[in-house]
Parts: structure tokens; C-alpha cells; sequence
């Protein structure tokens, strides 16, 4: 399983940004890799995603159809969000069809922005038997959490507690906040590695972003460790404070926000 997490974040004018952050652990009752992609953002079309529960073809058709749509297949900019996420759910259904591998739980998690600058949510649900497509309530005026799923959803929802009520509450990093402290302490066996995280934004010209993480004073990307590349100046890397960091230092860029963790978060 995994633990995902997505979230809208919202500024006195309404909603903002919208994000999903997961681990990059799957896992069997034997073994587990830490460095796994679970987190997907498309160029073309302000949409990301995320999943839980089976790991073989989920993986393999979100990166299927990531490929797809950034290369101008499958989606289009004109198309509105309903018309997006009939198309995508379509296509995993019909890619499901013939799968028999196994018949594990599917849980695709889909964030988009439609041509009102509003924010919809998706999950496309296998259950073992059907294919479900169910809304997310997305109509909120305050930062607000759209999901949490997987085997980790638990200590998650638990943790939060801690978090809710300090001197963050409604803000848009205090589910980062948590999310990062569940991961690093989470007693779970089938969620761990590291944080990564995939953004969608309000403004007409964004479309689906990948971000890095900075974790120990480490960069990673969609959860694998980064050494000196080349272009990676070009990535918004965030730190476990959800604070800004510049790609060289690690470190928090100098103009960027504080964002503190809340006093109230700790037993």
C-alpha cells in the first residue's frame, strides 16, 4: 500500500494551489523499495495524480499516459476538467480490462483545474469487482485536506490531530508538516522512503508541476536521490517545512516564506 495525501490550499481570495504528496515505498510481505514513482504531472494540462493499493499496472498506466498526454495525445489544453478525467478514467479502464496479474485494490486519486480556475478531485476506485469514478468535495474557502488513503492512512489521520489545532491550523503546510512527520516516524512496514510531491496552481498558465524534496539536507525527485544533475535548477524544491529552497544550498531561498512548524504539534 502508501500512504497519499492531497490537499487544497486557499488565500483570502479562495482556493490557490492544490497538492499530492505520497511515499515512494511499495513494499511486499518480504521486501520493499524505497525509490518508487507514485506521484504523476502533466505538462500539457493542469492536472496530477497520485494512487494506492496495487503497485504493477497502476504504475504502469499512470506512466503510460503521462507519456501520452505530454506529447499531445489523449488530452487536449481547450478540453475542460469533466472531459479530461472521463477520458483518463476511460483509458485505465479499458488498459485494466485485459490485466491479470492480480485483482488488487486500485485507488487514482486526480486533481485538476477546470476553465473557471476551480479546482476539481477525482478517484478512480477498482474494487475488485468494479470500476468506480467518485467526486471529491472540492468547494472550500479555507485550506483544506481533500484525501488520505493507503495503509498509512491511519497514523496519518491520528497524527493530524496533533497539528490541527496550533498556531497553523488552515494552512496549507500544516498537512505538509504532518505528512513529513508520518513518513520519517510512521510504524506502517508498507509506507516509508521519502516525501515527494506534485503541485497544480490557479493561474491559467499552469499546468501539472513535479517538485523536489530536501530531506536531511538531501535533494530528491519523485523520490529517488539526487546527485549534481544538470537542470535541476528549474524544479521548485521544497523543504519537510514546505518552505522554498534553492537547488545549490539546500537551503531555504532568501526570499521565500517561513513557514514554521505549529508549537502545538508536539505531544
Amino acid at each position: 500500500m502508501t500512504l497519499i495525501v492531497g490537499w487544497l490550499a486557499c488565500d483570502q481570495r479562495g482556493p490557490c494551489s492544490a497538492y499530492i504528496a505520497s511515499d515512494s515505498r511499495i513494499s511486499d510481505n518480504r521486501n520493499f523499495y524505497d525509490y518508487s514513482q507514485k506521484t504523476f504531472a502533466l505538462k500539457n494540462t493542469p492536472d496530477i495524480l497520485g494512487y494506492c493499493g496495487e503497485t504493477l499496472f497502476t504504475y504502469q498506466i499512470l506512466t503510460r499516459l503521462t507519456s501520452m498526454c505530454d506529447v499531445g495525445m489523449l488530452l487536449s489544453a481547450d478540453m475542460d476538467y469533466q472531459d479530461r478525467s472521463e477520458i483518463i478514467f476511460n483509458e485505465i479502464k479499458r488498459a485494466h480490462s485485459a490485466y491479470k496479474l492480480n485483482n488488487g485494490i486500485i485507488k487514482i486519486y486526480h486533481i485538476g483545474r477546470n476553465k473557471k480556475r476551480i479546482f476539481d478531485a477525482n478517484v478512480y476506485f477498482w474494487n475488485g469487482i468494479i470500476w468506480e469514478n467518485i467526486k471529491i468535495h472540492t468547494d472550500f474557502k479555507k485550506s483544506k485536506n481533500l484525501f488520505s488513503d493507503g495503509s498509512g492512512k491511519k497514523e496519518y489521520d491520528e497524527n493530524f490531530l496533533r497539528f490541527k489545532n496550533g498556531n497553523n491550523e488552515s494552512t496549507s503546510r500544516n498537512y505538509f508538516h504532518c505528512f513529513c512527520d508520518i513518513v520519517k516516524n510512521v510504524k506502517d512496514k508498507h509506507t516509508g522512503g521519502i516525501p515527494q510531491l506534485v503541485g497544480l496552481y490557479n493561474g491559467s498558465k499552469f499546468n501539472g508541476m513535479y517538485h523536489g524534496t530536501i530531506v536531511d539536507g538531501q535533494a530528491y525527485y519523485q523520490g529517488l536521490k539526487m546527485g549534481n544533475v544538470y537542470g535541476m535548477s528549474n524544479i521548485r524544491w521544497y523543504n519537510e517545512n514546505f518552505e522554498i529552497c534553492d537547488w545549490n544550498t539546500k537551503q531555504r531561498e532568501a526570499n521565500a516564506m517561513v513557514q514554521p512548524i505549529s508549537k502545538k504539534a508536539t505531544p
